[in-house]
């Protein structure tokens, strides 16, 4: 049961992560294509060092060592560059899930294997999900919402796993929603720190853990 294992099982047996490649390389790309690709790669890593409103479009052009004017070819406009860059984290975020639990294995399997192509992606696109977790408040209403619903999917495949039944609880749900942010942020936060690569896995899916055992815990005492 999952229970059992979410209270009381080490993370030592989930820490061996083989790298996935979630997102075409540049390299099979055409080279319009893969352009754009780095030009909008640029431009996350800009909005997560100085802050979406800081970086005025001049300021982007010149980070990305183009005329102010030929930006508008590129992007449509800045928030319209937020809007894509967030949505297409999570849209990859959902294939990773979808493939995941496509797999014939247990629900304690597909579950770490869910965290494990999380933090996995994390390491490929860490400005991205700094640049997402930070900067969606600057996201319309439409775009705004458009992501919340992204999120809530991609949650929702936790939900399945974890719940006994079709009903989620609001401690799970709350649980659910901590995992998923700490998930988005952790990386970031002990990459500065002297573990080891697998000491920071060991940490981090212990971490993700922790929230889904108290609500588990919560839901048994309920």
């Amino acid at each position: 049961m999952l229970r059992d294992i979410w209270g009381a099982k080490s993370a030592k047996g989930f820490i061996v992560m083989t790298e996935q490649r979630t997102m075409a390389t540049v390299e099979s790309l055409p080279s319009s294509l893969t352009r754009q690709l780095q030009a909008r790669q640029k431009a996350v890593e800009l909005f997560a060092i100085r802050g979406f409103g800081q970086v005025s479009m001049r300021d982007l052009a010149a980070h990305l060592g183009i005329h102010a004017g030929s930006l508008y070819h590129h992007f449509e406009s800045k928030e319209a560059l937020l809007f894509e860059v967030i949505e297409e984290l999570y849209e990859t975020l959902l294939v990773n899930a979808q493939n995941q639990l496509s797999k014939n294995r247990s629900a304690t399997a597909k579950l770490n294997a869910l965290l494990q192509a999380h933090i996995a992606l994390h390491e490929q696109r860490a400005a991205y999900f700094q640049v997402a977790e930070h900067e969606s408040r600057n996201l319309c209403t439409q775009h705004q919402e458009r992501i919340q619903q992204l999120r809530q999917r991609y949650e929702g495949y936790f939900l399945m796993l974890l719940a006994d039944t079709g009903s989620y609880s609001p401690h799970l749900k709350a649980a659910v929603q901590s995992m998923v942010s700490i998930l988005n942020n952790i990386p970031a936060w002990l990459e500065r720190t002297p573990l080891s690569k697998t000491e920071r896995m060991k940490l981090m899916l212990e971490t993700a853990q922790g929230s889904i055992a108290w609500a588990l815990g919560m839901q048994r005492t309920a």
